[in-house]
């Protein structure tokens, strides 16, 4: 083949064990596994180190997400190569540092293309722990058959960011602490340094990091950080803020399970590419033509929300940065086996070659494009799930070729063999197939596990104070046969779209209820972004046409319960719409960026004080929709296992037709 470069890395994952293993949350592996686990520390701690194959370092594999801006030791391709999408006239390739690379963000192939970058990270510190178990067991004959096969069994493992735990513990010691005991050799322990809580630069910080800055004051010091932080105050030495992270990682466990609920909520019947695309990626390309769908939070934005959470002012709230904090990887471990379930539930949904109009008397399609800014592509070329342009770049296998997003997939024909598994989760194994109706089941499990089961909420509501809340019979919403709306019960969500590059970085609107003295956050949606000044021509492209990113926050059914009760007892006459109307002037939001600076603010419902002209914020940077959804729900007759139907959605008032207020003079 001409077209193979000078030198490739094959990333083929832990090929080498030829067995399918499972990876495993983290403190099972440290409370369970221990020689596993010492094999995975002391591996992750040496590929931090510059002694590995340069194409295996920690500052190689983690410099492919974003900075620093070149190319990764694994794909050394031919100067021909590299020039082939060369143009004097385009930016893109004069600026002192050309804009191809990073992962694939807001496009179809995000889940995609994280994949084989996890089995990259997995393959080598799996090669390094197979050297290390041998090498312990020909120093200690009497530990020979301890060690080895630990090593063989050795994936990459996870932390559940959704488990119900994380709520009141949030992150595990094994993650914060600086330092970790580990079992070695003749059954004694040694405490080491964690490569789990931060990474050092090798070789120093390189030369084109730059601090992150907002327009008065300092934010992330990016070019004098000599090491990966969390949560850090805006200054040059920087340190980690342990209470910080930890409220803020515990503060956001509710929001994600609840959007993660949702997100196992979609029915049967959508389009395949149109649903992928809604499951898969914070743009969703195919709404311009499915205008006003129900609201749902894509799982790159579920994602983003723990990118801003644990990195705060820090690495891992930062596109360019984020892949420096060990963490990353353990969270994009997570990321990966939420895909992976979801495509076990939904096999039938995928990105294939693009959309069709959803109107039956229009013969439209629409393929997907992406203003990307990744290795040696044509700029808003078609994406493909196979072929030239369906490559993952710069992931090769063995024979050179790139990996692509068929091959990503978990099940099918076309999968490349991975060689990792998940342990299971709620009766699921995600390399096994299964029956349409084990996935249905499934997928009722899945919701329910996350807190959000319409059927369990409405059994528990004070049915009289719903009465007047209507519901569209199923057979009128002409739902299949069997199935029977709740009556008197509707689901509450609120949308939100955000514009991509409002804030220069990566920030989030968190949604408040209030009442009387009583205020809590109830839910939020993450914005991850590179700032302005990041020569990534895919963002510039999104920034230019003002790219939206969608989420949805799901009120919790308790207090919209709560809420009703209150507004039926309230009024002598209550109305559907006058409930709405009350429990949206219980809500208010502020757009905070990820050190905490409140930017903006808006209080709901049309009594809220409007807000003086000079404190306006710019329409550039508010939210570009914010609206109250309800949707009702039919349960299939005699099937307690079969998933809900979400149905009959109805779009409510705007929450905040008073506007925005100006908390800081960047939203000016």
């Amino acid at each position: 083949m001409t077209d193979l470069p000078t030198y490739w890395y094959s990333v083929v994952g832990r090929k080498d064990t030829g067995a399918v293993f499972d990876r495993i949350p983290i403190e099972v592996m440290q409370r369970n596994y221990p020689r596993q686990f010492t094999l995975f520390v002391l591996s992750y701690a040496a590929i931090q180190g510059d002694h590995n194959p340069p194409a295996s370092t920690y500052m190689e594999i983690a410099g492919i997400h974003g900075k620093p801006y070149r190319e990764w030791a694994g794909d050394h391709k031919k100067e021909e190569q590299k020039a082939s999408d060369f143009d004097y006239e385009d930016r893109k390739d004069t600026l002192p540092v050309p804009s191809r690379f990073g992962g694939s963000h807001g496009s179809v192939t995000f889940p995609t293309w994280h994949r084989p970058y996890v089995m990259l990270v997995e393959q080598a510190i799996g090669d390094v722990a197979s050297r290390l178990a041998a090498d312990i067991e020909r120093a200690n004959p009497q530990e020979v058959g301890l060690w080895v096969p630990e090593a063989q069994r050795l994936r990459f493992p996870y932390w559940d960011w959704a488990a119900l735990k994380v709520r009141d513990e949030g992150l595990p010691p094994v993650l914060i602490d600086d330092e970790v005991e580990i079992l070695v050799a003749g059954g004694q322990t040694e405490v080491i340094r964690n490569p789990l809580s931060y990474y050092t630069y090798q070789g120093g910080v390189p030369p084109d990091f730059q601090d992150e800055l907002s327009p008065r004051t300092g934010m992330a010091y990016f070019s004098s950080w000599t090491r990966s932080f969390r949560h850090s105050p805006e200054n040059p030495v920087g340190s980690t803020n342990k209470e910080a992270l930890q409220q803020a990682v515990r503060g956001t466990a509710d929001f994600v399970r609840s959007q993660l609920g949702l997100l196992f909520n979609m029915g049967d019947d959508e389009d395949p590419a149109h649903a992928f695309d809604r499951f898969s990626n914070s743009v969703i390309q195919s709404n311009d033509v499915f205008d006003d769908e129900e609201p749902i939070t894509p799982l790159e934005v579920i994602h983003g929300r723990i990118h801003g959470a644990v990195g705060g002012n820090g690495h891992m709230s930062s596109p360019d940065y984020a892949a420096f904090d060990p963490f990353f990887f353990l969270h994009h471990s997570n990321v990966d086996r939420i895909f992976a379930l979801w495509e076990w539930c939904y096999p039938q949904y995928w990105m294939g070659d693009g959309y069709r109009d959803p109107n039956p008397d229009v013969d439209r399609s629409f393929v997907w494009t992406q203003e990307r800014g990744t290795y040696m592509q044509v700029y808003n070329e078609q994406i493909l799930p196979t072929g030239a342009r369906g490559a993952l770049y710069p992931f090769r296998l063995e024979n050179g070729e790139y990996w692509n997003s068929e091959q990503a997939r978990f099940l099918g024909t076309s999968a490349y063999p991975k060689y990792y598994s998940y342990d299971e989760f709620l009766g699921i194994k995600v390399d096994r197939e299964a029956s349409a109706e084990e996935r249905r089941a499934a997928r009722r499990r899945i919701y329910d596990f996350y807190g959000f089961n319409p059927s369990t909420a409405a059994a528990k509501t004070n049915r009289a104070s719903w009465s007047h809340i209507p519901v569209r019979s199923s057979k009128e919403a002409g739902l299949p046969e069997l199935f029977k709306e709740i009556n008197n019960f509707r689901i509450f969500v609120v949308a939100v779209q955000l514009p991509e590059h409002a804030f220069n970085r990566t920030y989030s609107f968190e949604l408040q209820y209030n009442q009387g003295t009583e205020s809590r956050c109830i839910g939020a949606v993450t914005v991850f972004a590179r700032p302005d000044h990041s020569p990534c021509k895919a963002c510039a492209k999104r920034r230019s046409f003002g790219s939206i990113t969608h989420g949805a926050i799901p009120l919790p059914f308790s207090l919209v319960n709560d809420l009703i009760v209150k507004s039926r007892a309230e009024r002598t006459t209550a109305t559907f719409e006058t409930t709405a109307t009350d429990i949206i002037k219980t809500l208010s939001a502020a757009l905070v960026d990820a050190s905490g600076k409140v930017l903006a603010s808006a209080r709901g419902g049309d009594e809220a004080p409007t807000v003086p002209r000079e404190r306006v914020a710019s329409s550039t940077v508010i939210p570009a929709k914010v609206a109250l959804y309800t949707s009702g729900v039919a349960e299939k007759i005699g099937d307690a296992n079969h998933p809900v139907h979400l149905f009959d959605w109805k779009r409510h008032n705007d929450l905040f037709p008073s506007g925005w207020r100006a908390e800081d003079d960047e939203a000016i």
